[in-house]
């Protein structure tokens, strides 16, 4: 039972990636978007999956390609695959924006703030208000941080598939 259930999460995540991800990609590649722009919707999305607002990072994700020109449909698709970095890093940013701020750490766990959004969407702001604050004050700095080898990173990977594309294209028309 637990090797069908393995086989049949792993196709799943594969379709979900091949749908959300790859496919856009490439898409975007063969129209001729540059893989600048390709490389920045994809590390837009990567970072705003760690947006810590619960259920929100696909349209923190449309926003920033929106803000930086890039193709929302790339920057969304990544997002909602990499949402798990969410819960992650929910925490971790907590504590940075706390940290730069000389706070005292507001004493939660991911679970406990899960509760309270899902059982109090609206009441939970005045709990969770100002940690929200300081989370996404983290959030920034972090970003900040990581946005550049995160490009850098991905636009080598873009750039591979590009070619590979390119490749690909000239073969078919030979024949």
């Amino acid at each position: 039972m637990p090797q069908n259930w393995w086989s049949f999460f792993r196709k799943r995540v594969v379709l979900i990636w091949e749908v959300k991800v790859a496919r856009p990609v490439r898409q975007q590649l063969q129209e001729g978007i540059p893989v600048s722009r390709v490389s920045r919707a994809l590390s837009l999305g990567i970072i705003a999956a760690a947006w810590p607002q619960i259920a929100t990072n696909v349209f923190m994700a449309w926003l920033l390609a929106k803000l930086f020109r890039c193709s929302s449909i790339v920057a969304g698709g990544i997002s909602f695959v990499a949402s798990p970095l969410q819960y992650l890093l929910m925490i971790p940013f907590l504590r940075l924006g706390e940290t730069l701020l000389g706070l005292p750490h507001f004493e939660t766990s991911v679970p406990e703030i899960v509760k309270i959004v899902f059982t109090d969407p609206i009441g939970s702001f005045e709990v969770l208000g100002w940690p929200l604050v300081h989370a996404i004050l983290g959030w920034i700095c972090g970003s900040l941080l990581v946005y550049f080898p995160l490009f850098w990173s991905v636009r080598r990977s873009v750039s591979k598939l590009a070619q590979a594309l390119q490749n690909q294209t000239v073969q078919v028309g030979e024949e």
